[in-house]
């Protein structure tokens, strides 16, 4: 139960808060909102499946946990050095610490790949629980780089 109210939190968060944050920005702010909305998308379509709001379909997250990777990775390349504004959520913790960062994201990154691929097994315990490391690392990432929302 507890991981179903966890799920489902973690995604309607990082849609939330993506369509609120994604307005007015430009150029590689605007790409990194889009992925990591696009991300927040197959966390909750996974999400839905693996707790039951939606008709488990194997294939269906195969091609999310594939589009959740490609999204992370490259997620990866879009926080260079100067790419902050007052449309983004993103703290300068990101440029201040940026082995941190990077670390972080690799963990995403590996998380993901993990996740993918898991993803045609079906085997749901190992979904699950895969999907609970990720859930975990965005949590940590999000506290430590990006604002609350407002």
């Amino acid at each position: 139960m507890l991981f179903k109210l966890a799920a489902i939190t973690l995604a309607v968060a990082l849609v939330a808060g993506a369509a609120l944050a994604h307005k007015g920005a430009t150029g590689v702010i605007a790409e990194r909102m889009t992925a990591m909305k696009n991300m927040g998308r197959e966390l909750k379509a996974i999400g839905d499946m693996l707790v039951g709001t939606a008709p488990f379909d194997a294939a269906a997250v195969v091609q999310h946990a594939d589009a959740l990777h490609e999204n992370c990775h490259r997620t990866t390349i879009l926080f260079p050095p100067g790419s902050i504004d007052h449309h983004s959520r993103a703290l300068p913790t990101i440029w201040e610490k940026p082995e941190a960062f990077q670390e972080a994201m690799q963990k995403l990154h590996n998380a993901t790949e993990t996740f993918a691929a898991t993803a045609p097994l079906s085997d749901r315990t190992a979904l699950a629980a895969s999907f609970e490391q990720i859930r975990k690392i965005c949590n940590g990432c999000h506290q430590t780089f990006r604002s609350p929302d407002n």
